[in-house]
């Protein structure tokens, strides 16, 4: 369907709907009032993604071709194509139902949407209750492949290869193959047994052509969406099973005059192989060959059974029939493989038989499930496979590389699809199980290059014991220095915990005594001289604890990372707009990355941020703040937004503290900008590299 990967429209950034607000609303209208509306679908189409979301105006009048109420999804089509509306959050009229077949009016903006341009509806209405569905385009497999008939109403014909569950939808299909390719079509009211009687049959599919597309906007597949089976026009029933003639194997893919070709074939054999849901492999009387089937029905090698599927070339020299179904009609002993030089297997009639030959093992690689055997036979290297099930450990772990092997296997041969290549080709194995692969010669350990390896590990330990002594004096040396810094800076670090204790137990306590009993003397009474006096002493009591506690968090070595910092920051200015008439915002991410920040770049970067929270108190005359803290690209970016009055930046008023807050910032290694204009607000911006601030050496 339309919103299979992803949703049609673009999301709406954060910051233009938390910052942007009330605004965003009417500079749309604004913008939309100068672009010229819209009247018909294929004005919509022809946008590009950049123009689609400029939102020009759209009114446009059609039948609608699907609906989905549980998406929600609804296509329209008007004289001119079919364009998609995304009514996830639109609300519509009271007992007004959507349904396929009416006629309706639509009034909205473009959306760039998630493949093509689109409806953003801000207004549907009924005009008709029911109208005829528009003339299907008749389309080729290749005009759907390309996407331009993403939204229309089209009809396609072919042969039904297969049923099953769409990937994007989950629905129940049919895949419909015709011309070059094969098109998937989803179909919401299945009727199964239905479904298996149209397996090769002819049919014409009408329906909407929905596209699948992924994250990024680009077309995965498309599909041709259907409501139900009634969309499917028979032109040729399926031939009973019973009624197909039964082939050999060597015949098919060959010239016969007036054969049919994309219908199904029967065949029979003896099994050779099975991969329960992928694949089974057979033999006749004539050749060996390769089978895609989705039946799970286990079978031994030696069954005899009977296969119907659809003939076509593929990688390897003999056909393959895909979309195969099989059923088992005989058993019988397990195949004979067919002994062969493994230097031969190459050759075009080995293809798709069951052979055993001999080589000498390479490597292994082990995947989640298979592994993959690199062997050696003369000059020829080629590989066997061996499905491994994801519950067993390692069946061939016991054979070793460069053993000779002897193996049994299902051979395919590459298609030399121009037969221009003389010389022998890779081929490979498919094997049955770990007991395809007997060891016939295990490597002598000493070969070559294990003599090299011991000789070349004795002179490593000759030469590290000659080299040991003199590294040891030398690390002795080292780790001494290293010691010693390490002793000292934990000494430094404990002797400012003990500061920022001490000022925080002696002089804070004794600065909150101050205040308490400041408080306790106005209360008790005096000449107003006095109180005010004491008012006086309990503010400057206060305000020296204000900055004895910022004092100790600076000299506090716990407080030397940036988590510590960000979280201070916000505390402070959350607490500073406390009881103002400016709201303060905080915008803080979930995580910040582990970073030291030492004393001298922690104090610079915070009173900064003081300086520009106190302009904000006392110039902006702001309704509202907004502190932002957050690290990109290994710096640490603040941003500090207002919605006050703004000034000019040459406004004296202001200037020492701008220039001491660039100073600060500049010291530091960081960058302020400053953006502001009388009547818009004040927006700062400050970042300090990551790396530079680490690299300072703390106190």
């Amino acid at each position: 369907m339309k919103a299979i990967c992803q949703p049609r429209s673009a999301k709406t950034s954060g910051w233009a709907w938390v910052i942007g607000g009330a605004l965003s609303l009417p500079m749309l209208a604004a913008a939309q009032a100068s672009l010229a509306p819209l009247t018909t679908a294929r004005q919509v189409h022809q946008l590009s993604s950049q123009e689609a979301e400029r939102h020009f105006p759209v009114h446009v009048r059609g039948v609608v071709t699907f609906y989905d109420a549980e998406i929600p999804e609804l296509f329209v089509q008007d004289d001119t194509e079919g364009v998609f509306i995304e009514i996830a959050k639109l609300k519509l009229e009271p007992g007004f139902k959507v349904a396929v077949g009416q006629e309706i009016d639509v009034e909205g903006v473009t959306a760039a949407g998630g493949f093509s341009p689109d409806v953003l509806p801000e207004r549907i209405h009924l005009v008709r209750e029911k109208v005829p569905l528009p003339a299907p385009q008749a389309v080729t497999f290749e005009q759907l492949a390309v996407g331009q008939k993403d939204s229309q109403w089209v009809q396609f014909q072919g042969i039904v290869r297969s049923t099953g569950i769409e990937g994007f939808t989950h629905l129940p299909s049919l895949e419909v193959a015709g011309g070059n390719g094969r098109v998937v079509v989803p179909v919401q009211h299945f009727n199964p047994a239905r479904g298996q009687q149209l397996i090769d049959a002819e049919v014409k599919v009408t329906g909407l052509c929905a596209t699948h597309f992924n994250r990024r906007g680009q077309l995965m597949r498309v599909a041709i969406q259907l409501a139900d089976m009634g969309g499917i026009e028979v032109l040729r029933e399926a031939p009973l099973p019973e009624a197909i003639p039964l082939r050999k194997i060597n015949t098919l893919l060959k010239y016969a005059p007036a054969k049919e070709f994309g219908h199904r074939v029967k065949v029979q054999g003896v099994v050779t192989l099975q991969q329960p849901g992928q694949s089974l492999f057979i033999r006749d009387d004539t050749q060996g060959l390769y089978i895609q089937t989705a039946d799970t029905d286990p079978v031994q090698p030696g069954d005899r059974v009977e296969v119907l599927g659809f003939p076509l070339p593929c990688e390897y020299v003999s056909p393959v029939l895909q979309d195969a179904e099989f059923r088992k009609i005989g058993t019988g002993p397990p195949p004979q493989p067919l002994p062969i030089p493994a230097g031969e297997g190459y050759r075009d009639r080995y293809d798709a038989t069951l052979v055993q030959m001999e080589a000498m093992l390479l490597s292994r690689v082990v995947r989640e499930h298979e592994q993959v055997l690199e062997l050696q036979a003369s000059n020829l290297i080629f590989h066997a496979e061996l499905h491994r099930p994801a519950t067993r450990g390692d069946p061939l772990a016991a054979v070793p590389n460069h053993s000779r092997v002897q193996l049994t296997g299902v051979c395919l041969v590459p298609a030399d699809r121009y037969r221009l290549d003389k010389l022998p080709q890779s081929f490979s194995l498919l094997l049955r199980s770990p007991a395809d692969v007997v060891v016939l010669e295990r490597p002598s350990w000493w070969t070559a290059e294990h003599t090299l390896w011991v000789l070349a590990g004795t002179l490593v330990v000759a030469g590290a014991c000659l080299g040991w002594i003199a590294m040891l004096r030398r690390q002795v040396r080292a780790q001494t220095r290293i010691i010693s810094q390490k002793v000292q800076r934990e000494a430094a670090l404990e002797e400012r915990a003990r500061i920022a204790r001490d000022l925080h137990d002696d002089l804070g306590a004794g600065l909150t005594h101050i205040a308490f009993l400041s408080q306790v003397a106005q209360k008790e009474g005096g000449p107003p001289e006095v109180k005010e006096h004491l008012r006086e002493i309990a503010g400057s009591a206060q305000d020296s604890f204000q900055a004895l506690d910022e004092i100790v968090w600076v000299v506090n070595p716990k407080n030397d990372t940036l988590d510590q910092l960000a979280s201070y920051i916000c505390h402070f200015a959350e607490a500073f707009f406390r009881g103002t008439q400016t709201r303060c915002r905080l915008d803080l991410p979930p995580s910040l990355p582990e970073c030291s920040i030492p004393t001298e770049i922690r104090n610079d970067i915070f009173l900064a941020v003081k300086e520009a929270l106190n302009n904000v108190h006392k110039h902006a005359r702001a309704a509202e703040v907004l502190l932002a803290v957050g690290a990109q690209d290994s710096a640490l970016h603040i941003r500090i937004e207002d919605n006050g009055r703004g000034f000019s930046p040459g406004d004296a008023s202001v200037r020492n503290g701008l220039a001491n807050m660039r100073k600060r910032l500049e010291r530091i290694g960081g960058a302020f900008t400053l953006e502001s204009r009388p009547g818009g607000g004040t927006r700062i911006r400050m970042s300090v590299p990551l790396e530079a601030a680490a690299a300072v050496p703390a106190n």
